[in-house]
């Protein structure tokens, strides 16, 4: 937003200054976006380390801190809307969210399928409020009591690793089109700002002449 407003002042106003900072920041901005490009191509294998090295820590550590839950409800969210559970499967919560010896094993109400049954009463079994709106609120911030499903409940059997993996593979056109389309974009209000420049010279060279 502000990057478009100094555009426009500059090319209103035919301030160079403005332009020629309103160009750099384009550069600026485009290099990195090639550079982020460059890195992940080339670092895939180590970013998806790291991302499954941060997600199943958030699961380990899932409501241990209940001050600390943004990234808890972001992982929900995440799992609610690919529709899945754990990073690799379910087994990544076994243990995490403990009752009593005979139901060890139990899951976030993120990874209820409701869809696998036609039940309405399945689902009020489950406390979690605002579940088809879950999102950052879902849950209060400051209430120790976990909402879980049984382990052979309804749940999503599919790790958010695969569906992950889906997900990029079935929009991969529409990202990279949207991507390119950015960066011809910015190439474009470059290339006009530049063009601007040079027109902004004719102009002082003619005012110069006339005051001679």
């Amino acid at each position: 937003m502000g990057l478009a407003l100094l555009g426009c002042v500059g090319a209103l106003k035919e301030l160079r200054c403005l332009l020629g900072l309103y160009f750099g920041m384009l550069l600026l901005l485009f290099a990195t976006q090639i550079t982020l490009g460059i890195l992940i191509s080339t670092q895939r294998v180590r970013l998806e380390r790291k991302v499954q090295d941060v997600v199943l820590d958030t699961i380990r550590n899932y409501r241990a801190d209940p001050e600390e839950t943004a990234a808890e409800e972001s992982w929900d969210y995440v799992q609610f809307q690919l529709r899945c559970c754990g990073w690799h499967s379910p087994q990544d919560w076994f243990g995490v969210l403990r009752g009593n010896e005979s139901e060890a094993h139990r899951v976030p109400c993120s990874c209820y399928n409701s869809s696998a049954t036609n039940d309405s009463a399945a689902l009020d079994k489950v406390f979690f409020p605002q579940l088809g709106r879950l999102g950052p609120r879902s849950r209060p911030r400051h209430n120790t009591d976990l909402c879980v499903v049984q382990k052979n409940g309804y749940i999503y059997r599919e790790g958010c690793a695969q569906s992950l993996q889906k997900w990029l593979h079935n929009n991969l056109i529409s990202i990279v089109g949207i991507c390119l389309a950015v960066g011809l974009l910015e190439l474009g209000f470059m290339t006009l700002s530049i063009f601007l420049c040079r027109n902004l010279d004719h102009v002082y060279n003619r005012l110069a002449r006339g005051l001679q």
